[in-house]
């Protein structure tokens, strides 16, 4: 062979490009596309990756222009190694001359055995294409190369089976290889050779065999560079104008438009013939077909778009067209665009075969007689006498009386800070029950907890929210807790989600708040018998399905605390913005209440917090929602009032994507607050994707019951991974078979939450008349999905949002906040849910606790510990601090449970018994804060605390005493500092949340809980 060396030294160039563009390139890219998919929302309908901007209100051009732009800019990268492979395959083949293959379908499978791996969209390929084929490749080989590529690489193939139904996949495959290997053969003309290209011919008029290694790199260098003139100048030209054509037909039509219209031949041909055009990157099309179809879109439509998008575009016929002629390309388009109208139809007949097959089955196991159900009945109130809390007086200061008590000896252990047990080891006997027909967002997300002091003892108590209603623990001397009932007939048989100790009436005792399901929200007054009658008050949420968040302040400075409701609707089957998910102030006076519709996109809101985060005095609040809805922060002003802050204000950067979780702290003791949002930390990638949208990693929630990590046995383990897999409203697959849950009951609720999820992916309402009795709650939910009100809004002032990570926003000086994630190290997690600030070994610094998990991932990842390291930085130290729990929790709440001056917690899990986090840590002191303020509302939320300590008091930190943020979970109000070493305080500052400052000075010991009261002036 002439020129062996250059053609060595072309291989090894190639290879190294090679390497290089899929190790640091392609393959990153892809498995990143993989984990967003399903969850990215697309700012421009031609790529993922936004780097230019534009009002959704701009001209057309300017959306034209700015789409442009984005699909130069996403496909660089991809474009530039395809015109650089095309030129080496170009020059490389003119090194070895021979007379190619006759045998077309020969040729076709190794073209798609080239075209595999390289891992380039349709538009960056279609050069490489022209550069084999030019160089003596037959005609079937460049197309399969052109075909393989974008479609059968082993990352998008990976993306393909794991969020998309088998069939869709399969159908998808199939087509791909018929394609490749019956239709291109056929189609191919072996009479057609390429042009003489003179100008790229290699000089072989001289015995090249005999040159020398410099003089072989320095000719296939130019031999090259040739090669890459003649591909650059005959395709990047096009490339430039298949971008704007597709900006132009992606703004002229959307695929959106064709959610909710009947399948039929105009529908199914418009959506094939957009989709045989647009010029999608790699992996785009499958984010798009897999948003569109959690959007709504029917599964024949996504079908189609699955297999047009990304086959073939208007880029690939340009070149098609200039390599080999028009007609191969116009009939290339009509091939795919015929079979893509075939795989819709196709994909349509299957379903509704297996729709009719379906029905028949639920008719049978349903015409069965239901199972009769018992309705659980509160138990009577039982609490056991103790004497009030009394401490003594060290100190008045005007109206400011200090009272203190030395902390209870601490729980020394020598091994990790935390030690777990099973709640019901402590007293605590309610545990949550997933079953299939309450396999509903939002009820598979667990219940809330909240902890206060509810009679005045001492000992900090705790409520949960349950399925009928709500548990209210008292605290037995931090050695266990014992269950006291109102028999509540109000309440019984609700579905309550959100609970909260907070006092509404400003008696100084804490109610009891609480929202169900469908049937409003509640305060329980005065839930000790002995102490008066007990009330129940219906709060007001409008036309709210659920208040999923609450959050509470005295806003308008009247004494009483007023509430924000954090709206939510249907979650993962509805999504989008939702009229009735609106959320609402309720200003309270004195119980009779006022509610007043919040500016800002309803989302699905998952948390609400008022908090001061730019210290001006006045509660601030931030809404935070899931399902791409960007959450709303808001300026307090005076009198009540609310200042929308927009991303134009540039005081909030950006906010996460699918917030779970806010809250505030000073993790770096600057005395400046700074906000942790909580997402869906993607740290698996992938892994995680297959789960929620596939079954090719259900194994793993097996693995997890055999490795007996789970607080449940074995046999239940089992059997909540089987119903993950049969009830996730992802991905429903009805070969799965409810049967084989074996127990009569459950199998009848299964087919009723499958009626369900049917009847919506199908949007047909008349199907919510085959759920009756006992089921009435699917009934409900079926239905209610029909009733949503759906919003187009403007989202030109919405903050930006971010997916896949977790985000620390440092306040600054200046009032405004910086991202601080990546260098402060807490930005991956898992699923989260609530995360909160809290100083867990008392060193001085507020660390991060995340607790993670939800059924439909069948992933059981450990809960994040982020130890705060000097203000700096966070290490994750979940495993050192014995918080590594692999159970699916969503919410938690700290509290001294032992009055220890440590913090402990008490989790729920999402599908079993609540646990008991138990703080050993011994080596640090502590002082614990409560407030008791008869100017304000009694548990001075609102109120800050600035402690000063150190050898020369130059220490310092800061708390702010709130009641909402986290998800589902509220906590005691107080104040909880540790001090490290430090054995006292010398200073600190009250400010009241009716803005008057308190500043006591002296020599306060650790180890203590403090008490400061401020009576009313004379």
């Amino acid at each position: 062979m002439a020129g062996k060396k250059r053609f060595t030294i072309l291989i090894v160039f190639l290879i190294c490009v090679s390497a290089s563009f899929w190790l640091v390139s392609r393959y990153p890219a892809l498995d990143s596309k993989a984990a967003l998919s399903g969850m990215e929302a697309f700012e421009d309908p031609l790529t993922n990756e936004a780097h230019f901007h534009v009002s959704r209100k701009a001209d057309f051009l300017s959306r034209v222009i700015v789409t442009t732009l984005n699909w130069y800019q996403t496909n660089w990268r991809g474009m530039a190694f395809g015109l650089v492979i095309a030129a080496g395959f170009f020059t490389l083949l003119k090194y070895t001359p021979r007379q190619p293959s006759d045998k077309r379908f020969r040729n076709s499978f190794m073209g798609m055995f080239v075209g595999t791996p390289l891992g380039v969209c349709v538009n960056c390929v279609a050069p490489i294409a022209k550069g084999l084929y030019e160089a003596g490749s037959k005609m079937e080989t460049a197309l399969a190369v052109m075909f393989s590529s974008p479609t059968l690489n082993i990352i998008v193939l990976t993306m393909l089976f794991s969020i998309f139904p088998f069939y869709m996949a399969l159908a998808k495959l199939l087509a791909t290889f018929v394609l490749i290997l019956l239709i291109v053969p056929l189609i191919s003309d072996k009479k057609m050779i390429p042009q003489e290209n003179s100008v790229c011919e290699i000089d072989t008029s001289c015995d090249i065999s005999s040159e020398s290694w410099p003089e072989a790199l320095k000719n296939a260098t130019a031999d090259y560079l040739k090669g890459l003139q003649y591909i650059f100048i005959r395709t990047v030209p096009l490339m430039l104008l298949a971008g704007l054509l597709g900006a132009l037909a992606s703004h002229a039509w959307s695929f959106d438009k064709l959610i909710g219209v009947p399948i039929n031949l105009i529908n199914l041909s418009l959506i094939s013939f957009m989709g045989t055009i647009m010029p999608l990157p790699i992996a785009f099309d499958l984010m798009l077909a897999q948003a569109l179809m959690m959007s709504g879109l029917a599964p024949a439509f996504v079908t189609t778009m699955l297999f047009t998008l990304g086959t073939f575009s208007i880029y690939s016929a340009m070149i098609v067209a200039r390599t080999f002629s028009t007609f191969l390309a116009v009939k290339l388009f009509l091939i795919v665009f015929a079979i893509g109208v075939g795989l819709g139809y196709i994909s349509n007949g299957f379903i509704e075969y297996r729709h009719v097959q379906w029905l028949q089955q639920y008719d049978r196991i349903i015409d069965k007689k239901p199972i009769e159900k018992q309705n659980s009945q509160s138990s009577q109130f039982s609490l056991v006498p103790r004497t009030r809390h009394a401490a003594p007086i060290i100190r008045k200061q005007g109206n400011i009386t200090l009272q203190a008590l030395s902390h209870k000896p601490r729980n020394k252990n020598e091994g990790k800070p935390f030690t777990v047990q099973p709640g019901n080891q402590m007293g605590i006997t309610y545990s949550n029950s997933l079953t299939p027909s309450g396999f509903i967002d939002p009820l598979f997300f667990g219940r809330g907890i909240a902890s206060g002091d509810f009679d005045h003892d001492g000992w900090t108590d705790f409520a949960i929210a349950t399925d009928n209603g709500f548990e209210l623990y008292q605290n037995l001397y931090g050695k266990k807790f014992k269950k006291v009932f109102n028999n509540i007939s109000q309440l019984n048989g609700k579905q309550a989600i959100n609970i909260a100790l907070v006092d509404l009436n400003n008696d100084g005792w804490l109610d009891i708040f609480l929202t169900t399901f469908n049937e409003g929200n509640y305060v329980v007054l005065n839930p000790i018998p002995v102490e008066g009658e007990i009330t129940v008050k219906k709060v007001p949420n409008g036309s709210a399905l659920l208040t999923s968040a609450s959050a509470f302040a005295d806003i308008d400075q009247d004494g009483f605390l007023d509430i924000i409701n954090g709206n939510y609707y249907l979650g993962i089957l509805t999504r989008k913005p939702i009229k009735q998910a609106t959320d609402q102030l309720v200003l309270n006076r004195n119980l009779e209440f006022e509610i007043q519709e919040m500016e800002g996109i309803p989302g699905q809101t998952h948390s609400t917090l008022l908090s001061d985060f730019n210290l001006d005095g006045q509660p601030d609040l931030v809404i935070a929602n899931d399902y791409r809805v960007s959450d709303t922060y808001y300026h307090g002003k005076s009198e009540g009032v609310f200042k929308k802050v927009r991303h134009q204000d540039n005081i909030i950067p950006l906010t996460t994507q699918n917030t779970m979780s806010i809250d505030t702290g000073d993790f770096n003791n600057d005395l400046i607050p700074d906000i942790y949002l909580a997402n869906i930390g993607m740290s698996r990638g992938l892994d995680v994707v297959s789960n929620i949208f596939g079954d090719t990693m259900k194994n793993v929630g097996f693995d997890f019951c055999e490795s007996g990590k789970s607080v449940l046995n074995k046999k239940s383990c089992y059997q909540l991974v089987k119903l993950a897999t049969l009830l996730n409203p992802e991905k429903q697959d009805l070969s799965e078979k409810c049967s084989s849950l074996t127990d009569p009951e459950k199998i009848q609720e299964c087919m009723v939450m499958r009626m369900v999820l049917v009847a919506t992916t199908r949007k047909n309402k008349n199907l919510c008349e085959k759920i009756s009795t006992p089921f009435m709650l699917n009934n409900l939910v079926c239905n209610k999905y029909f009733e949503a009100q759906h919003l187009k809004l403007s989202i030109d002032e919405e903050i930006p949002m971010q997916t896949q990570f977790n985000l620390l926003l440092s306040g600054q000086p200046d009032r405004t906040f910086e991202d601080v994630s990546k260098q402060t190290q807490i930005s991956t997690a898992e699923w989260s849910w609530n995360a909160r600030f809290g100083d867990l070994d008392n060193d001085q610094w507020q660390d991060l606790y995340v607790v993670n998990g939800v059924p439909i991932t069948q992933e059981f990842a450990a809960n994040n510990f982020f130890h705060n390291e000097g203000g700096k930085t966070f290490k994750p130290a979940e495993q050192e601090f014995g918080l590594d729990d692999y159970d699916h929790s969503s919410s938690y709440t700290y509290l001294d449970i032992d009055r220890d001056g440590d913090l402990d917690i008490i989790a729920n899990t999402l599908y079993g018994p609540f646990k008991v986090y138990t703080n050993h840590e011994s080596k640090n002191n502590s002082v614990t804060f409560k407030l008791w303020d008869k100017m304000g509302n009694r548990f001075c939320l609102g109120c800050k605390i600035i402690i000063h300590y150190g050898s020369k008091g130059e220490k310092q930190q800061f708390r702010e005493i709130k009641t909402g943020g986290g998800f589902h979970s509220y906590d005691a109000p107080g104040a909880h500092f540790g001090l490290g070493e430090s054995e006292n305080i010398a200073r600190m500052e009250i400010t009241w949340s009716t803005g008057e400052s308190t500043r006591l000075e002296g020599d306060f010991p650790a180890n203590r809980e403090y008490i400061i009261q401020r009576e009313k002036k004379p």
